[in-house]
C-alpha cells in the first residue's frame, strides 16, 4: 500500500512510495528523466519528490553532481508532462487505486486515447490490456460515475461469468446458473442486482449477438464459443459422412509383418480391429485405459503408413507426451502448438484453413487434454484429404480450457 505523506502529491496524483515515484518518473511520460535521474531525485527528496518538482524545483540544485543544464531539462519535462493527454488518466487510475505498473501499461497501450477509452467504455480494458480483470474495470467504471445497475455493467458482468466458467472447463452455462453467478459477481455492499435486470441483460446480449442459446434447453453460450463448438461438430459430421476405405491391403501387409521371424508380440484380435478401424474411416478414436496396447497399435499403424509413403503428423498437447510418441514410433512428434506454429505476435497459428498442413494423416495422443479451441484450430489446419486418429483415455487428465472434447 502507498505510504501516506502530506507533501508527496502533485496535482491530482495520490500518495506514492519511493519505488513508485521512481517508476513513475522513469516511465516515459517525462522526456529527459531516465532511471538514473529518477533514482537521484528520489534518493534526495524521497516521498516529497513530486511536491518538489511541482512547487519548489529550485531545490534540485541541492542534489550533488546534478549538472545545471540537467536541472533545466528536468523542470521542462515536468512542466510539459501536464500537456500529455495521458496525464489525467494516470491521475485517475492511480487515484482509484490501480497499481502504478498496471496504470503505465494501460496508458502505454492506449496512449493519447487513454482518457477517452476510460470515459467511454472502461470494460474494453478486460479484453485489450493484459492484467485487467472485471473487478478492476468495474471499479474504474464506477469511479467514473457509471451506475451499478446499468445495463452495460450487467452485460459485462455476464461476459465475465462466462470467462470464469471457461477457465473451469465449461463451454456453456445453464441460464439459472448463469444468473446466479452474475448476481453474486455484480453484488456490491450497497447494491444487489435484481434477477429481472440480469435476465434483461441476457436478452440484450442475445439480440446483439454477444450470447447464443444452445441446442440443449436452457443453455447459454458466449457466441464465439458456440460457433466454435458448432464448427467442430459439423466438421466431425463431415468426416463421418465420407465413404469407408477397404482394408485388404492392410490385412495382407499385417500377415507379412506378423509372420516375420523376429515377431513374438503379434497383435491381439482387438488391436487388429483397431488398426482396421483407423484404415477404414477418415475419422476415428482409439481409447482405453493404461496397458491396453494403444502405444503398440500406434507403432504398427505408423509403420504401415510409412510403408504406403504417406505424410504423417504426430502431435500431443505436451512436450512429454510428444516425446513418448517419438520414442514409440521412431518418427518426429510435435506439440500441437509447434505443429501448427503458434505466432505470438499475431495471436494465431501459421497453419489454418487458408494455409493447411501438407499431411495425409494426423494422429493426436493424450487427446483428453485438448480443449474445444485447440481442436478447432487443428481441424481448420487439415487439408481435405487428411485422415484423423485421436488417441486417449477420457478418464485421464481433462483439458485446462473449455470442453471435454474426447469424452463428448
Amino acid at each position: 500500500m502507498p505510504k501516506e505523506s502530506e507533501s508527496n502529491q502533485a496535482g491530482e496524483l495520490p500518495p506514492l512510495t519511493n519505488a513508485e515515484i521512481e517508476q513513475y518518473l522513469s516511465s516515459g511520460l517525462f522526456r529527459g528523466i531516465g532511471k538514473k535521474t529518477a533514482s537521484k531525485l528520489v534518493a534526495q527528496f524521497g516521498t516529497a519528490t513530486l511536491s518538489v518538482l511541482e512547487n519548489s524545483p529550485e531545490q534540485l540544485y541541492q542534489i550533488p553532481g546534478l549538472a545545471r543544464h540537467r536541472i533545466g531539462d528536468i523542470t521542462e519535462a515536468w512542466s510539459k508532462s501536464k500537456e500529455n493527454p495521458a496525464y489525467p488518466a494516470v491521475a485517475l487510475l492511480l487515484g482509484h487505486g490501480t497499481s502504478l505498473g498496471l496504470t503505465m501499461k494501460i496508458c502505454e497501450h492506449y496512449q493519447r486515447d487513454t482518457m477517452n477509452v476510460l470515459e467511454s467504455d472502461p470494460y474494453r480494458l478486460i479484453d485489450e490490456v493484459d492484467g485487467v480483470g472485471f473487478k478492476t474495470a468495474d471499479a474504474i467504471a464506477r469511479s467514473l460515475g457509471i451506475e451499478p445497475d446499468s445495463e452495460s455493467m450487467d452485460l459485462q458482468g455476464l461476459v465475465q461469468v462466462f470467462k470464469d466458467a471457461q477457465s473451469q472447463g465449461h463451454c456453456f452455462l445453464p441460464e439459472t446458473e448463469l444468473i446466479n453467478r452474475a448476481v453474486k459477481l455484480l453484488e456490491l455492499p450497497q447494491h444487489t442486482p435484481s434477477i429481472s435486470a440480469v435476465q434483461e441483460a441476457i436478452g440484450k446480449g442475445k439480440q446483439n449477438q454477444t450470447f447464443a442459446a444452445g441446442l440443449l434447453s436452457g443453455s447459454i453460450y458466449l457466441r464465439g464459443v458456440y460457433r466454435i463448438e458448432l464448427r467442430v461438430a459439423l466438421q466431425a459430421i463431415e468426416f463421418l459422412g465420407q465413404p469407408t476405405q477397404p482394408t485388404e491391403d492392410l490385412e495382407e501387409w499385417l500377415l507379412g509383418y506378423e509372420s516375420a521371424a523376429e515377431r513374438s508380440d503379434n497383435l491381439s484380435e482387438e488391436q487388429s480391429q483397431a488398426l482396421f478401424m483407423a484404415e477404414r474411416h477418415a475419422f476415428s478414436i482409439l481409447t482405453g485405459g493404461p496397458g491396453r496396447g494403444k502405444t503398440y497399435i500406434l507403432k504398427i499403424l505408423v509403420q504401415w503408413l510409412k510403408f504406403k509413403g504417406l505424410k504423417v503428423a504426430l502431435a500431443a498437447p505436451t512436450g512429454k507426451a510428444a516425446s513418448r510418441m517419438k520414442n514409440a514410433t521412431s518418427i518426429e512428434a510435435y506439440t500441437i502448438h509447434r505443429l501448427l506454429q503458434w505466432e505470438g505476435a499475431g495471436q494465431s497459428f501459421r497453419y489454418n484453413d487458408k494455409n493447411p498442413l501438407d499431411i495425409d494423416w494426423l494422429i493426436v495422443d493424450e487427446f483428453s487434454m485438448v480443449d474445444i479451441f485447440l481442436f478447432n484450430s487443428l481441424l481448420k489446419a487439415l487439408p481435405a484429404r487428411a485422415k484423423v486418429l485421436l488417441v486417449g483415455d477420457s478418464d485421464q487428465l481433462p483439458s485446462v480450457g473449455p470442453g471435454m472434447v474426447l469424452r463428448d
